[in-house]
């Protein structure tokens, strides 16, 4: 018979690991809602990814950073208040 042999068929499709819930819930929490949060199931979310080999290390760890740079802020930002208030207080006794 001339002519090319029938080509192979394609190889069966190979589904990617699902996203961990708690490395998006640590990137949603730590930018938007409470940061201390994010920092917590961005921690927990690693430890589960290296059990069950799920997708997610790299928003687990983009939460945890978030939820470290906003948590510093937000305690800068109460000490900065905490300031201003005790100067407006001692001020308006004079």
């Amino acid at each position: 018979m001339p002519g090319h042999p029938p080509y192979p068929p394609y190889p069966p499709y190979a589904h990617p690991a699902p996203f961990n819930t708690y490395a998006i819930l640590a990137l949603v929490l730590g930018a938007m809602v409470f940061p201390p949060l994010g920092i917590y199931f961005g921690n927990k979310a690693k430890g589960q990814i290296a059990q069950t080999g799920e997708r997610g290390v790299e928003l687990a760890t983009a939460g945890v950073i978030v939820g470290w740079i906003f948590t510093a802020f937000y305690g800068l930002l109460f000490v900065v208040w905490c300031g201003m208030a005790a100067v407006f207080v001692g001020s308006s006794g004079a």
